[in-house]
């Protein structure tokens, strides 16, 4: 059984060595490896050459810079194995990772198969979130509410492996900057039914990095993921809409107007005038919602106040916060 991994590669010269090099060195030899260089400025499409000198199952594409989205589907459009999987260019694995989920694979045959993964400061600091469980099966809707839910795994494309041919069904929406984790998983779910499965196992390594892309994201880039939850929230099952919308919805929708009425950044602050806009507008039904708490209501309120306002009372709620440590 052959497994694509698929690596977007964007200036990572420090890190995509580390990478590759972990699953190159997979006890689990059935594999392509699918290094997707999307316009590097640095020495990291050199790096995805050199390396493909050392391991014929690696394949090199370069192509103009167009987002880790584009070069995820790139990867899935060359891809040829039963199963594709996704590894970000600053992650590693261990050794035995896919030999644990190969054998899974090759047993159950899921459309989805979805693991765990550590988050490592590659200085000592390692954990999973998750704690230890037998292994889930789930249809697609309950899956993807298990994603939201985020009490067994989330919606990150990572540590899981895509059966080839549903995967393919699928496509990254390029034109997202935030968000399009969630939308791809969603949509993943929505157009391949079978058995979906977790496997409680923890040996993907997610490297947390403070100049990560995610880490650098202005709050008008991050605004994307609110519109990715309104079109979720508007085509999925009423309990899976009412826990996206309390649990993940308004809480960003309220931090993203707070943040970018503080900003320095015009752009912030147009983008939390709108967002003003949108609270207003549904207030209403936001306070109707029975899972909406109190603290979560005065917190809307306080985001229909002038901005000059909110600045106010902001700087006195932050004081408050450290006076009480």
């Amino acid at each position: 059984m052959l497994i694509s991994v698929i690596v977007p590669v964007y200036n990572v010269e420090k890190y995509l060595q580390r990478c590759v090099e972990s699953i190159m060195s997979q006890t689990y030899k059935m594999i392509e490896i699918l290094l997707v260089d999307d316009g590097s400025s640095d020495r990291s499409g050199q790096i995805c050459d050199d390396l493909a000198l050392l391991d014929k199952r690696i394949r090199v594409f370069h192509k103009e810079n167009g987002g880790v989205s584009s070069a995820r589907n790139l990867g899935i459009e060359q891809a040829s194995g039963e199963y594709i999987c996704f590894v970000d260019s600053d992650d590693w694995l261990d050794t035995d990772y896919f030999e644990k989920a190969a054998s899974f694979l090759i047993k159950e045959r899921p459309i989805l198969l979805i693991n765990n993964y550590l988050k490592d400061d590659a200085k000592g600091s390692v954990f999973c979130k998750f704690p230890s469980s037998p292994s889930l099966y789930f249809t697609a809707a309950d899956a993807f509410f298990e994603m939201v839910n985020n009490s067994h795994f989330g919606w990150e494309p990572i540590a899981s492996f895509y059966e080839g041919a549903a995967c393919k069904r699928v496509r990254f929406d390029s034109n997202i900057v935030f968000g399009e984790d969630l939308l791809f998983r969603f949509q993943f779910t929505q157009l391949n039914k079978g058995i979906y499965i977790y496997q409680y196992l923890p040996k993907y390594h997610y490297f947390t990095r403070m100049d990560s892309a995610v880490n650098s994201y202005a709050i008008h880039k991050k605004v994307d993921a609110l519109k990715v939850f309104e079109q979720v929230i508007s085509e999925t099952d009423k309990r899976t809409k009412t826990l996206l919308l309390c649990k993940e919805y308004m809480p960003r929708l309220i931090h993203d107007c707070i943040f970018g009425i503080q900003s320095i950044d015009c752009r912030d602050v147009a983008v939390a005038k709108e967002l003003q806009k949108k609270i207003r507008k549904n207030i209403w039904h936001f306070y109707k919602e029975e899972k909406v708490g109190l603290f979560m209501k005065v917190k809307l309120t306080i985001c229909l106040f002038p901005q000059s306002i909110i600045k106010i009372v902001w700087k006195g709620y932050q004081r408050l916060k450290e006076s009480l440590g």
